[in-house]
């Protein structure tokens, strides 16, 4: 076959054009995978500024040319940090808050019961349960050699802590606890073999307010929470006072007194009690599911303490005098802090909490109180072997805990809840 295109120099033709194009192909390839490359990275720049720069407070933005610029209108408020301050927000939402505006708001039940020994921190009114007429209980005859006193709850609402943060510093909060019931025994043993056991049932209502620096975070994750605050509050108790004695025939020098006999009395005990505490505390998160925590209180008060109570005795020894047929006694103490039933009280708390949840914790400790109170001045009548006398006159009518320290301590137990 002959022509421009026919045998070897066709052929030759052929190949040098074909590895022309594939080699203009090669290139534009080349070139469109450097060109794709630089592509994807400008891409992938624009995306991170984006990111970065995205967010740029509406202030940093430039106005359109075609509008005119007028320096005294205002733009309106975009992207505000929350009240408070965004510094605020991080250290409060650190320390477990749920609220956008960092504000702490904390709820804390405090349980009752009796398997925690004294369950918990007792209240002054049932501090003063310890106060009773010894007069009347030992027949007229006060011959203390040993008294044992042990206060325990039996029922009742718990008692509700809760915080309100007013700002970075301040807070406000209340503590109440509405029929909270307890149960007073006092065993007393005297020098003639006489014993008497004391019961005194009472129902408290009682309110604290608190004011100062904190609140006391317990749930707090990952910064120190304190609290400093002081308090008011006033309480009110009611109950029921009943006693037991038992007299046996004492001896002295070798020889029996004769004298037995038995006594059965009851009563009614009511108290009116105004308190101003200093209270203070620290948590310290361990790990993330556990804090420390330490709490206490001083407390002064004072207030009205008022107890009637009759009580009949029977002798049955060779020799009467064991108990007095009939003892009465109805008295109510001064008001002031001074004149009537007035003193003060310290508490120490200790324990831990943990928190199964960042804004819940279940809360378990110990603590101990010390107490020193005075009944002070009463007035009221009183009945013993047929006599009437001023009340106030009566020897040893409280208990001989009175003008004296005790102390008493226990478990506790709490949930507490960062609303």
């Amino acid at each position: 076959m002959s022509g421009p295109f026919g045998g070897r120099s066709g052929l030759l033709f052929f190949s040098l054009l074909s590895s022309r194009i594939i080699g203009v192909l090669g290139k534009k390839l080349l070139l469109w995978h450097l060109m794709k490359k630089k592509i994807l990275a400008l891409l992938a720049t624009y995306l991170v500024c984006f990111s970065l720069f995205g967010q740029t407070p509406p202030n940093n933005q430039r106005q359109p040319k075609n509008q005119p610029t007028n320096n005294n209108q205002q733009q309106p408020p975009q992207n505000q940090a929350p009240i408070g301050g965004s510094d605020s927000y991080n250290s409060s939402s650190s320390n477990g808050s749920a609220y956008g505006n960092g504000l702490l708001h904390i709820l804390e039940l405090d349980g009752v019961a009796g398997s925690l020994n004294q369950g918990g921190p007792q209240s002054i009114n049932g501090i003063l349960n310890s106060v009773r007429i010894a007069g009347s209980a030992l027949g007229g005859t006060p011959e203390f050699f040993k008294e044992d006193s042990k206060t325990t709850p039996s029922g009742g609402f718990p008692k509700i802590r809760y915080s309100h943060q007013l700002s970075d510093n301040t807070f406000i909060g209340i503590v109440a606890s509405l029929g909270e019931k307890s149960t007073t025994e006092t065993t007393t043993t005297s020098t003639s073999n006489r014993y008497t056991t004391d019961k005194i049932t009472t129902t408290t209502n009682e309110w604290k307010v608190k004011y100062g620096w904190g609140p006391l975070n317990l749930n707090t994750s990952n910064d120190v929470s304190y609290e400093f605050s002081i308090g008011y509050g006033q309480s009110k108790t009611s109950g029921d006072y009943s006693n037991f004695g038992l007299k046996l025939p004492g001896f002295s020098s070798g020889s029996s007194d004769g004298m037995s006999g038995y006594a059965i009395g009851f009563g009614d005990l009511r108290y009116n009690i105004t308190t101003l505490s200093l209270d203070y505390g620290v948590a310290v998160p361990m790990w993330s599911w556990m804090n420390w925590y330490f709490r206490g209180d001083t407390s002064f008060f004072w207030g009205t303490l008022s107890l009637s109570s009759a009580q009949l005795g029977v002798d049955t020894g060779a020799t009467a005098g064991a108990y007095n047929g009939l003892d009465f006694n109805a008295f109510k103490s001064k008001d002031g802090f001074f004149a009537g039933a007035s003193g003060f009280t310290m508490t120490f708390e200790t324990g831990f909490v943990i928190k199964p949840f960042e804004t819940f914790g279940i809360r378990f400790g110990g603590f101990y109180q010390l107490t020193y109170f005075s009944v002070g001045e009463v007035k009221g009548p009183s009945i013993s072997g047929g006599q009437v006398v001023e009340a106030g006159a009566v020897p040893n009518l409280s208990s001989t805990t009175d003008n004296e320290q005790f102390g008493n301590y226990g478990g506790t137990v709490g949930l507490v809840k960062n609303l």
